[in-house]
């Protein structure tokens, strides 16, 4: 069996969720070395303009078959 992928979430961030504008943001980081692929990162905003992360993943980087 392959891993083929991951996504995580804390129980704050879930908790939280329902306070936030109904609009989500994904913003991504390259990984680079021995840790290959990209890091997402989903964001919200509450009411006060506060970011709140919702969820995290690790996925493949931009290749010709992704």
């Amino acid at each position: 069996m392959k891993f083929h992928s991951l996504f995580w979430s804390f129980r704050p961030c879930i908790d939280g969720f329902q306070y936030c504008k109904p609009i989500v943001q994904v913003d991504g980081t390259r990984l680079y070395d021995k840790y290959k692929g990209t890091l997402l990162v989903v964001v919200a905003q509450d009411d006060n303009n506060k970011i709140l992360q919702i969820a995290f993943t690790v996925v493949e980087g931009e290749t010709t078959e992704a």
